[in-house]
């Protein structure tokens, strides 16, 4: 059992000192993700109000040259993707890279909704959720045994009352009893 455990001990410490950076990745990525109903963990959004004269609410052909141009006087680099009359009193103007402009056509009034990426977040996710596909795909799988390694050979790493047969045992049962017992409460759902 000594030759055993001396080589649980040189593969979990070589394993777990290589897994370091996919965990905290993974790691952050998922709590990012467990909390999107509370915000964007891609994205992070900033919204300006401002105003026009009001264009009115006639005909879009011609309310929305009008809007278009007060914009493209107070951004002259606006790349406009596509408009849309969502409604008698309202264009919105949708820009690349994500960003809109809802505009109120009677009062003028008008949101600015700018979205840029999150800086390394938007990358964790994109890893964590693996929507690069691929090569990420092969790396995911191979951390994915790693971690297994880790998991089984850390079992064996601690002897005695703090080890298997003891409060170890016990918090690994828990852990094992943890996910069992949601999916059969979510399944009874």
């Amino acid at each position: 059992m000594g030759r055993f455990r001396k080589v649980c001990l040189w593969l979990h410490r070589e394993l777990g000192f290589l897994a370091v950076g996919l965990t905290l990745v993974y790691a952050i990525s998922g709590l990012a993700l467990n909390h999107v109903h509370h915000w964007d963990a891609n994205y992070s959004r900033t919204r300006v109000v401002e105003r026009m004269a009001a264009p009115g609410t006639g005909e879009t052909a011609l309310i929305e040259p009008l809007v278009l141009a007060h914009l493209r006087g107070r951004d002259p680099e606006l790349a406009v993707k596509s408009t849309w009359r969502s409604g008698e009193n309202f264009l919105t103007v949708f820009l690349d890279g994500g960003s809109k402009i809802d505009v109120n056509l009677t009062t003028g009034e008008y949101q600015r909704e700018a979205v840029a990426k999150r800086p390394w977040l938007f990358q964790m996710n994109f890893m964590g959720l693996n929507t690069g596909k691929r090569v990420w795909t092969g790396v995911a799988d191979v951390y994915a045994g790693v971690v297994i390694v880790l998991a089984v050979t850390g079992i064996f790493l601690v002897r005695g009352r703090k080890g298997l047969i003891g409060r170890g045992g016990v918090l690994m049962l828990i852990g094992i009893l943890l996910p069992v017992v949601y999916a059969l409460v979510a399944a009874g759902n």
